[in-house]
């Protein structure tokens, strides 16, 4: 190579080296400003992805519930569905969706609409519904779904009025209380449900347990749920069956039971109301007995209890001539404002005997006498 080269090459070596030493020199030197500007760098780069709406990311959710939408339209249209939209069948959904980047960590999966439509079911039997979602430009576009169909089952809605409300009355009273008959509001329910449900209804049962009630003298209303009954008393499931007053369409769990309760007081027979007449002549009477001579009445809250002291006769047995004993049967006077009484007739015995002579009066008293009687 000839002097001249050789000059040229060393002089542009010599200015690549200056080069990279300047460069280099400028890397390593203010170390604190140049890293402030990176951060600032990539702080203004993610800005601009936020605000570029075409750039999308995408993102999983996990445990997604399926809505069940229009199940009124569905009734209103004669169906009812009777399985298959169990919260087995409906949670647990994994959804993968394209959501734009500026939302990506406020977007919700409820902001897709996951959903079956029971609006779109026009017969009975097995049906196979599509998992419907909601894509918009706003929240993004669903790309996946694990549960992409719901099968169901479809019967015909059907619905039945004036079924008998019963009160099953069970268990003892508190001592000491009497109780009219237990009545239920309302005394009739309609029904509406699936049709082979429906149909085997025959009353509604309230069971209603005395021993239960606390000592309550007045009427009581009570709130109990119920069971349906088919016509061999067995019970009938009530899941998707709805129960309310006739006309109304108001769906109730309960009915309620209203009882009057009344204090309970034992009088005795007045044994004297019970006959009239006498034995015959030459007899007496030995003894009378009055079975039972106690008898148990209940009277309003209202009574003075303390004015009524015994019960007496409706018609006396008339012992007129009588010469052997004899049993009667003796109508008892339901006293005024008594609710209920134990018995409403008793038998009364009289026991009839001759009467000792004067000889044998005499010594009938001779024999007292001596025995100091």
């Amino acid at each position: 190579m000839s002097n001249p080269e050789k000059t040229e090459q060393t002089a542009k070596e010599r200015r690549q080296g200056e080069l990279f030493r300047r460069l280099l020199a400028g890397i390593t030197h203010n170390w604190g400003w140049k890293l402030g500007c990176l951060v600032a760098a990539i702080f203004l780069w993610g800005g601009l992805i936020m605000q570029d709406g075409n750039l999308v990311r995408s993102k999983v959710f996990n445990d997604v519930t399926i809505s069940v939408l229009n199940e009124d339209t569905l009734l209103r249209n004669g169906y009812i569905v009777v399985s298959g939209l169990d919260s087995e069948a409906l949670s647990g959904v994994r959804m993968r969706v394209d959501v734009p980047q500026r939302i990506y960590d406020t977007v919700q999966a409820s902001n897709f609409n996951v959903r079956v439509d029971l609006g779109r079911i026009r017969g009975t039997g097995r049906q196979t519904l599509q998992v419907l979602t909601t894509n918009s430009s706003t929240y993004g576009t669903v790309t996946d779904l694990s549960v992409t169909t719901v099968d169901v089952e479809v019967e015909p809605y059907v619905t039945r009025s004036r079924i008998p409300v019963r009160v099953a009355t069970t268990g003892r009273l508190q001592d000491g209380l009497y109780a009219a008959a237990a009545t239920a509001d309302p005394i009739y329910v309609a029904i509406a449900g699936p049709k082979s449900k429906v149909d085997n209804v025959a009353r509604c049962v309230v069971p209603y347990d005395l021993s239960e009630l606390p000592y309550f003298v007045g009427t009581e209303r009570t709130a109990l749920p119920f069971r349906l009954e088919d016509r061999q008393e067995n019970e009938i499931p009530q899941d998707r069956i709805t129960v309310s007053p006739l006309n109304t369409g108001i769906r109730i769990d309960t009915i309620t039971v209203e009882q009057t309760f009344y204090a309970v007081s034992s009088l005795p027979v007045d044994i004297l109301s019970l006959f009239t007449g006498a034995p015959a002549e030459g007899y007496k009477i030995a003894s009378i007995d009055v079975d039972p001579s106690q008898v148990r009445v209940a009277f309003s809250e209202h009574t003075d209890t303390e004015a009524v002291e015994s019960l007496h006769a409706a018609t006396p047995a008339d012992i007129t001539g009588l010469s052997a004993t004899r049993s009667f049967t003796v109508s008892l006077l339901r006293p005024t404002d008594a609710k209920y009484i134990g018995v409403t007739a008793v038998t009364l015995t009289v026991e009839i005997e001759p009467e000792a002579s004067p000889e044998e009066a005499a010594n009938d008293a001779a024999a007292e006498a001596e025995n100091g009687v």
